[in-house]
């Protein structure tokens, strides 16, 4: 799991900042220079959306989603592992879902040709991130339910230290 720790970091830090650049690029064009780049709206949407996807299931691992914490806070240890349970399965049900509708989108966008208005950019590489980000939710999913149902009672620190690394 280290390896696709460093290459969920990698590229959704990647995708981000890559945005940001274009995005900076954009203004400078628009607002300096007098050219506005049409192209580059489509482009900065596309990197932020890869980062974002990926940085669900980041946040995932690092345990950063939201919760809300009033009732699990005040139940029992048996109630707080059936929500637990049926968090995850809720999870791998979704990500499952997310996976196949995503391909399903890439395969009509891709057999279809479509292409984005301004860039020409193929539109089935926008919906690509729907499968991958699923696969990579899944892959969380599936790792928060081995530790659960192994006690692997890894801390917080412990993950964060070795997706660090």
């Amino acid at each position: 799991m280290k390896v696709l720790t460093k290459i969920e970091n990698f590229f959704a830090a990647l995708f981000f900042i890559s945005g940001i650049a274009v995005s900076l690029y954009a203004v400078f064009m628009r607002y300096i220079i007098g050219h506005s780049q049409s192209w580059a709206t489509e482009i900065f949407t596309m990197l932020l959306v890869w980062a974002i996807f990926i940085g669900f299931a980041t946040a995932l691992r690092d345990n950063a989603h939201i919760a809300i914490d009033i009732v699990y806070d005040r139940v029992g240890p048996n109630v707080k592992k059936i929500f637990e349970i049926v968090t995850l399965i809720f999870g791998i049900s979704f990500s499952i879902f997310f996976i196949w509708t995503g391909t399903q989108m890439v395969l009509a966008a891709y057999s279809q040709g479509i292409k984005t208005i301004d860039a020409g950019f193929p539109i089935w590489i926008y919906y690509l991130i729907m499968p991958v980000g699923g696969l990579l939710l899944l892959i969380r999913f599936i790792e928060k339910a081995f530790r659960f149902f192994t006690k692997d009672v890894t801390t917080e620190t412990e993950v964060e230290s070795e997706w660090q690394q």
